[in-house]
């Protein structure tokens, strides 16, 4: 009778041995995949190997980012790869980069007293003082222009300010999907129907946003004060149509941009499914590929409506 030959050493098998995958083992030969060391209890199976158990974990079952242990059941996932346990969705998310705000992700963060998550990541290049909010806008106000929309020499003074003061001016309450950063001030003065003046106030923006966010919040807002200085009946918008054009421009801008930062906030615009901001962009974005922007804006003033693929066609 043949003897028995270890499938690893190929040795011949004598006394006791291990019966694995249809293959004998010496003991000291039947290795886990991982470590290279023997296995001695029970073991997982995979891909015709043994693997210990921790070293199966640490080669297939990732890490919870925020906890450190074996993500062994369902897990989540957000934008930047960061991987943590259902039961961790009870943290704050960061406001500005969706990040979970805690020590091992973003090194914790700051809770304002206006409510505003911003971890510690973006606070860094947090815009915190009016100086350097007024230059940002001023080179924002030229990102403006070279999109085709430009302001010349209007005033859109800027002031930074707290989430209390931005939702008791804001146009419209819901603001559950997409947070309200900032708000364009502007005054209307009536005698009975007809107007008789009007004046733009300032640009309010949300302190302490990281200076990406910042920026994109003020061409947002610099839109809606091109759309001011441009629309001479004073007639309103539908809401839709000019916080959808807002929006459009953010998101051209941020095209422009080429960082991780700016394609999160693309990902956040796009993905975004309040019927105001969300459905009011993804309808701009589809008359865009109809006709430039500078026709658009020029449309949805006369008009007070998004182009229709026949309206555009025939639109100068």
């Amino acid at each position: 009778m043949d003897s028995v030959h270890c499938h690893h050493c190929q040795k011949p098998i004598s006394g006791k041995f291990v019966r694995a995958f249809n293959k004998v083992w010496h003991h000291k030969c039947f290795l886990c995949a991982g470590c290279q060391k023997p296995v001695l209890g029970q073991y997982i199976k995979k891909d015709g190997k043994p693997w210990h158990t921790p070293c199966y974990q640490k080669a297939f079952i990732p890490n919870c980012d925020v906890c450190s242990k074996p993500l062994t059941g369902g897990y989540l996932q957000d934008y930047w790869g960061n991987k943590y346990c259902i039961s961790h969705k009870k943290y704050a998310t960061c406001t500005s980069c969706g990040r979970i705000v805690c020590g091992p992700v973003t090194n914790g963060g700051m809770r304002f007293p206006d409510g505003l998550m911003i971890c510690h990541l973006c606070t860094e290049t947090g815009v915190t003082t009016q100086s350097k909010a007024r230059k940002l806008m001023m080179e924002m106000r030229a990102a403006l222009k070279s999109l085709g929309l430009n302001l010349y020499n209007a005033d859109t003074p800027t002031r930074l300010t707290n989430r209390d003061e931005l939702h008791g001016n804001s146009r419209h309450d819901n603001h559950d999907e997409h947070p309200l950063l900032g708000l364009a001030k502007w005054s209307t003065t009536y005698v009975g129907k007809r107007i008789v003046s009007r004046q733009f106030n300032e640009i309010l923006i949300q302190t302490n946003l990281p200076e990406e966010h910042f920026r994109t919040v003020v061409i947002h807002e610099l839109t809606h004060a091109w759309f001011f200085y441009n629309n001479p009946k004073g007639e309103k918008l539908p809401l839709q149509v000019e916080e959808g054009m807002c929006v459009l421009v953010e998101y051209l801008w941020l095209k422009q941009q080429k960082t991780d930062d700016a394609r999160y906030r693309m990902k956040v615009i796009k993905e975004c499914s309040d019927p105001v901001y969300g459905d009011g962009f993804r309808a701009a974005n589809k008359a865009l590929r109809t006709m430039r922007l500078s026709s658009l804006t020029r449309y949805v003033i006369e008009k007070r409506k998004f182009p229709s693929a026949l309206a555009a066609f025939f639109y100068d």
